[in-house]
């Protein structure tokens, strides 16, 4: 072998690195800085179904969908471990972006033996959960002096193995499908049917929804409940403030730009312009659902293009909600497009 043939032979490509994220429970903000860090430098950004649209549109590298849900799957978590491993064999920095916590029911621990396996190096970059989410954004506490010293954050799958711990107060998630069998096991458990509960769906995000009531009543009800959704039981939720600081904001959906005058003292802001992500496999990903717009209180319209484009999706504004337009021109095209 000649001194040329030993410099140009080919050696191992370099492995790259891992950082298993979590995004936390939907609202964008509520991204860590390390997190938002993380995704900024790196190569390749594999994301789950629950995190938010917002949120991922803020990061301009390749991007890869592997979102999944019960009877639902886009990805199974075998096709998941097998992407994370054939992008860090490329040697890039792979960011793995989970909603949640990546260690609370988020199979973050599934992944990371993947990669012990194959010799690849990670980190973990922690995420709020959604009970820490659910329980800010509702005011009900997990914890309270002579109330709730004790909570367990349990799961509503699989329905023959439903666990009831000995605490004070109970988190159940992934309840949309379980609901009726997490609190039939939890009555068996011996708890009073006089015990409060509360269902959080879509925490944290524009259309958080909470249903309330006592576990007697809740085990009659026949009302569906929607995917996200946690419960929360205990003697805690007596303290839970219907008029509490997320439901007194108005809900703006902002098409286009932000007109930087709605404040975060009022307003929640939904972006309108975040309906579909570029995807590196895909021509776009859309979200499975549209905006729902009985929770907006008002809409903003920047532009005609914005408009444009609203109108291709929702035929009709309800009337209650306030519409604004950044200029005349505008407005007057509202009003013919909406036949105000």
């Amino acid at each position: 072998m000649t001194k040329d043939d030993t410099t140009t032979s080919s050696e191992p490509q370099k492995r790259g690195y891992v950082f298993i994220i979590g995004a936390g429970p939907g609202d964008p903000e509520l991204l860590t800085v390390k997190a938002q860090r993380v995704l900024r430098e790196a190569d390749v950004i594999l994301y789950d179904d629950l995190v938010s649209c917002e949120l991922i549109t803020q990061f301009h590298t390749m991007k890869i969908y592997t979102g999944k849900r019960k009877d639902c799957h886009h990805f199974e978590q075998e096709a998941i471990n097998e992407e994370i491993v054939r992008q860090a064999l490329q040697g890039k920095k792979v960011a793995r972006l989970k909603g949640g916590d990546p260690f609370i029911f988020g199979r973050g621990g599934e992944e990371i033996e993947v990669l012990r396996q194959h010799g690849i190096e990670y980190e973990i970059i922690p995420g709020i959960t959604a009970a820490h989410g659910a329980s800010a954004y509702t005011e009900i506490p997990l914890t309270m002096r002579k109330i709730s010293s004790s909570v367990a954050f349990c799961t509503g799958h699989p329905v023959n193995k439903i666990q009831v711990p000995d605490a004070d107060t109970l988190v159940y998630y992934m309840v949309a499908s379980t609901v009726h069998d997490v609190l039939d096991a939890v009555a068996k458990k011996g708890r009073n049917a006089e015990t409060m509960v509360a269902i959080v769906q879509n925490a944290t995000r524009y259309n958080q929804k909470i249903v309330t009531g006592t576990l007697g009543e809740l085990r009659k009800s026949e009302k569906a409940v929607y995917s996200p959704a946690l419960l929360i039981l205990g003697e805690n939720i007596n303290q839970f403030i219907k008029d509490n600081w997320y439901s007194k904001k108005k809900k703006v959906l902002i098409t286009g730009e932000d007109p930087g005058f709605y404040a975060s003292e009022e307003y929640v802001k939904v972006y309108f312009s975040c309906q579909r992500v570029e995807d590196a496999r895909h021509t776009s990903h859309e979200q499975d659902e549209l905006l729902d717009l009985d929770f907006i209180d008002e809409i903003y319209f920047s532009s005609l293009s914005a408009l444009r484009q609203f109108k291709s999706l929702y035929q009709t504004i309800p009337e209650r909600i306030t519409v604004k337009t950044a200029n005349q021109d505008i407005n007057a095209e509202y009003r013919k497009r909406f036949s105000v």
